[in-house]
């Protein structure tokens, strides 16, 4: 169950780093495109406390946001914070596919719950990533297999 607990906690500090990183490209957008960034981090927050909440129960620390992350400083713009929210969404994908891999190597109802959170925030992340690729190259808006890079 090690490597679940495991995926469960890489994918909570992925939600942490995101929550972080929408407050930071927030303020650099407006209309619609601060809609979505609102949404977006509304979305990751949930989905933080609720994961936070499930590691408890199932008996696991949930691993502590870091103090600072600096690379999301580079969204000084509104394109720089488009750019940062579909990376940030990206990187949630990635690390919610190797939550659902670490969870589909063992059995249990453990696994189970895992697998499904892990599929629902997967698919939640690359919607968010479309999204935000739309507004940067509508011509690229979507990718063959989100979460991997």
């Amino acid at each position: 169950m090690t490597s679940v607990i495991d995926g469960w906690q890489a994918a909570l500090a992925a939600e942490h780093r995101a929550v972080f990183g929408y407050a930071v490209l927030g303020p650099q957008l407006r209309g619609r495109d601060q809609s979505l960034a609102i949404a977006s981090s509304d979305a990751h927050e949930q989905l933080r406390d609720g994961t936070e909440r499930a590691l408890v129960a199932a008996g696991a620390t949930p691993v502590e946001p870091l103090a600072d992350y600096p690379d999301v400083y580079s969204a000084s713009t509104a394109t720089a914070a488009r750019a940062l929210a579909a990376h940030l969404e990206d990187d949630c994908a990635a690390a919610w596919r190797y939550a659902y891999f670490a969870a589909s190597s063992t059995t249990g109802s453990l696994a189970t719950q895992v697998r499904s959170a892990a599929q629902t925030a997967l698919s939640a992340s690359a919607l968010r990533a479309t999204k935000w690729r739309l507004l940067i190259d509508p011509a690229h808006a979507t990718i063959a297999f989100p979460g991997i890079d």
